[in-house]
């Protein structure tokens, strides 16, 4: 099953979230914190997503814990979305999702 990172979307407008999950990986010493998220669109053959982005991360997992939304969609809610970037005043940019 292809995967690919949920920032090949910010340009691919709005997609349906059908299923999420939290998963915890170990690094070297660290871990870290990503969710998978499948969609039911293809997008060139990939429906499986992943992402560390704390922004996006904070959608669905509050300290572990699937928030409401996490918990719609494990429901079998579907959720319209699309990735927006966002500017901060310091110049940084970072991805994060919105409902549609």
């Amino acid at each position: 099953m292809a995967e690919a990172s949920l920032s090949k979307l910010d340009d691919r407008g709005v997609f349906t979230i059908i299923s999420v999950e939290s998963v915890e990986r170990k690094v070297g010493k660290e871990m870290i914190f990503e969710v998978n998220i499948t969609t039911e669109e293809e997008f060139d053959g990939v429906s499986h997503f992943y992402t560390s982005r704390k922004m996006i991360l904070s959608k669905f997992y509050d300290n572990g814990k699937p928030t409401q939304l996490a918990q719609d969609i494990l429901k079998g809610k579907k959720h319209r979305v699309k990735i927006i970037k966002q500017r901060f005043g310091n110049g940084r940019e970072d991805f994060n999702i919105a409902k549609s």
